[in-house]
């Protein structure tokens, strides 16, 4: 069967299925070898010698519902029977079931049976689950008498408390996977006639998240200037960048001096084998020529004597401009008591009334200039 978005079940094959013989007490498995199925989540349950009528499972009798394949830790005369694979997909809202399956027990020779110590066939991989999925592992094990299951985690106490055992003991659940879930697990089987064990590791992983990204930004031209985009998730999400839909690099973004083509649309991509995560900004890189409309020198300054005197001079401008500084008409130089800040200001140390007067900074540059004066007064 197949739908217009490619789900199907195929059918069983047509071959007949061999008989399997065993001797009261000793165990059996009977395979499934199911059919292939999109999507691949599907159950599985035992036909017992006609439809409807389903194998029911418990401790001597367990189902697979990764393989598929039936387990019977002990047989006993009255499991003879046929016995059919029924495979059903849940999301298709089909079934298909197998040819069936001769199981022919026979009393033993000296008609006793047997005792066989436990031996667990049905072994939990390594797994990897996705961070808050849930998720199951299966144990179980053949032997005469019937073994009984114990489930613990390595190096822990307890089980994790979001954990749930099937009443066969045979399947742990384990929901809503955390990070501390992490570890190796380990399933006993038990009897009177011996122990087996197996042991393997829980991986939890997840999709990426933003930890830190971009927002649409607005700079000067020629400054310098970073796009950076964390995110978490494990394994750890590979981050790459597009400009305008182009493929731009990877890491975080780095503008020692920007220019207007480095202007555009930019999207960080954090991906990793989880999931993919985006982020989209506007990078504009804008030019002005000085102003001093929203941030004019200060018009009355008061300075101490024998102290230092600062006077600002922060224009609005882009790039950054060059600046000079007049005392009236006197343009000014850098000397040991008086220059130019990196960013503008004018620093005058051991002030004396001499330095009263009129300042006048004048910043200028390649879109234009301006300039802006206070009064500066020597008190003390």
């Amino acid at each position: 069967m197949t739908d217009r978005i490619g789900r199907h079940i195929e059918e069983f094959p047509d071959d007949e299925r061999d008989p399997v013989y065993v001797k009261e007490g000793q165990g059996a498995v009977l395979l499934c070898a199911p059919p292939k199925a999109w999507p691949q989540e599907v159950t599985y349950r035992w036909i017992y010698n006609e439809f409807p009528v389903f194998l029911p499972t418990d401790r001597r009798r367990f189902v697979s519902q990764k393989t598929g394949n039936l387990y019977i830790s002990k047989v006993e005369a009255q499991d003879a029977g046929n016995y059919s694979c029924f495979v059903s997909s849940p999301i298709i809202g089909k079934s298909v079931y197998s040819k069936f399956i001769p199981l022919l027990p026979s009393p033993p020779e000296d008609g006793e049976e047997r005792k066989y110590p436990a031996d667990i066939r049905v072994k939990f991989p390594d797994t990897t689950a996705m961070l808050a999925s849930n998720i199951t592992l299966e144990c179980f094990a053949l032997g005469n008498p019937i073994p009984h299951i114990v489930w613990r985690k390595v190096d822990a106490t307890d089980l994790p408390a979001n954990h749930e055992i099937s009443e066969s003991g045979a399947v742990l659940h384990l929901y809503n996977v955390q990070y501390e879930d992490v570890g190796a697990y380990e399933c006993e089987a038990i009897n009177t006639k011996g122990k087996d064990w197996h042991k393997a590791w829980l991986y939890v992983e997840s999709a990426p998240e933003w930890a830190e990204t971009i927002n649409n930004t607005q700079v000067d031209i020629g400054s310098e200037h970073t796009m950076r985009c964390v995110a978490s998730g494990k394994p750890f999400p590979f981050i790459r960048w597009y400009k305008d839909g182009y493929m731009y690099g990877k890491g975080e973004l780095k503008f020692s001096s920007l220019t207007f083509d480095d202007s555009g649309m930019y999207q960080c991509i954090a991906e990793n084998y989880w999931g993919i995560k985006y982020a989209n900004a506007e990078l504009r890189v804008v030019a002005w020529a000085p102003t001093f409309e929203l941030n004019p020198v200060k018009y009355h300054l008061l300075g101490a004597k024998d102290g230092r005197v600062v006077i600002e001079c922060k224009p609005r401008a882009a790039p950054k401009p060059r600046y000079t500084w007049t005392k009236g008409k006197e343009v000014l130089f850098n000397s040991s008591r008086v220059s130019v800040m990196p960013d503008g200001s004018l620093e005058i140390r051991n002030a004396t009334k001499n330095d009263e007067g009129f300042y006048t900074c004048l910043a200028e540059n390649d879109r234009g200039k301006a300039n802006s004066s206070g009064y500066l007064i020597i008190t003390g």
